[in-house]
């Protein structure tokens, strides 16, 4: 089942479905979990995000974006950088963030599975 990306629907009859089309996917709630702490580079972000294309990126970064969850800075320089960081919008989402890696941490053994996870 493909999640809708770009329009959403004017009445969900779940709120879990509205919170799954936000920040449903397989890219969107690790790039979150990395802005969790602060604003990071393009590079950066990329470097965290383990498997993620440099396109595939852009898109989910642009779409987050649109959604006025993050925001897009850059600044001109010798070297122009853009930057991504949760608007306060965004920051709402954080309880959800943690929830989902509480969750994770504590049964993570009785699914038979590790976690390689670097702070």
């Amino acid at each position: 089942m493909t999640r809708r990306t770009e329009t959403l629907p004017d009445c969900y009859q779940c709120p879990v479905d509205l919170t799954l089309d936000v920040i449903g996917g397989k890219w969107k709630p690790l790039i979150l979990w990395e802005l969790r702490p602060g604003p990071k580079q393009f590079n950066a972000l990329r470097a965290r995000v383990r498997g993620i294309s440099h396109k595939v990126l852009i898109q989910q970064l642009r779409g987050l974006v649109r959604q006025g969850i993050l925001e897009r800075t850059v600044r001109d320089g010798r070297i122009r950088t853009v930057t991504y960081g949760l608007t306060e919008f965004g920051r709402s989402l954080c309880p959800v963030l943690d929830a989902l890696a509480a969750w994770a941490k504590r049964h993570h053994r009785r699914m038979g599975l590790a976690l390689d996870w670097n702070p």
